[in-house]
């Protein structure tokens, strides 16, 4: 776990150091991993790059991503009659901390509340496995692409949460987002956009 780090604090120290000793102290502060140099926000009145506005988790991934994704799903269980082994699933998950089990079969939910999407997010990656067990031969590679899609967003939530980052969890993040590109094309057919239809039906 990394620390938050202050950047007011800083910038400080860095104006309390005569231009002499510049070379001392961004020796120290390459120390800590801070580069110190100028940037976009350089010299702006009143902008402080702490106070900056923050992507936001809840709106951005789970009401955002993972709902869009899920409308994909939907569809994707929908089409290889899996939809009701996916609520049943979801009903038998046991309770554990940090999550509130579900009071309802995933289909009988209609308005997703933030607390439910972060439950869906903790969940989704093994409700899906396990609705998908036992495909035919031709159910087979579908079913395995639409679990390593899903799972690889998951990941990418999970690392997202993460308060600070180094270059190994951003490259972990940046492989997630790749394989998830790579192998969302199972769920061609249940995107909306009318491009994307027609795409899938070529």
């Amino acid at each position: 776990m990394y620390e938050t780090r202050d950047s007011m604090l800083y910038r400080e120290k860095a104006l309390r150091h005569e231009p002499a000793e510049a070379a001392v102290i961004a020796e120290y502060f390459q120390q800590l991993g801070v580069k110190i140099g100028n940037n976009v926000f350089t010299g702006l009145d009143r902008v402080s790059p702490a106070d900056i506005h923050k992507p936001d988790r809840l709106h951005n991934i789970y009401l955002g991503l993972l709902q869009h994704m899920m409308e994909w799903v939907e569809g994707f269980l929908k089409k290889h009659k899996r939809h009701q082994a996916f609520d049943d699933a979801w009903k038998e998950i046991p309770p554990y901390p940090g999550f509130s089990v579900p009071k309802k079969a995933y289909r009988e939910i209609r308005q997703w509340q933030g607390n439910q999407m972060r439950n869906l997010g903790h969940c989704i990656a093994a409700g899906l496995a396990s609705a998908l067990q036992n495909p035919d031969s031709s159910q087979y590679q579908d079913f395995k692409s639409a679990l390593k899609c899903v799972s690889v967003q998951v990941d990418f939530t999970l690392m997202a949460q993460y308060r600070s980052h180094t270059p190994d969890t951003l490259s972990y993040m940046e492989s997630y987002l790749q394989t998830f590109h790579r192998t969302k094309v199972i769920f061609l057919e249940f995107r909306t956009l009318k491009e994307t239809l027609t795409q899938a039906n070529r």
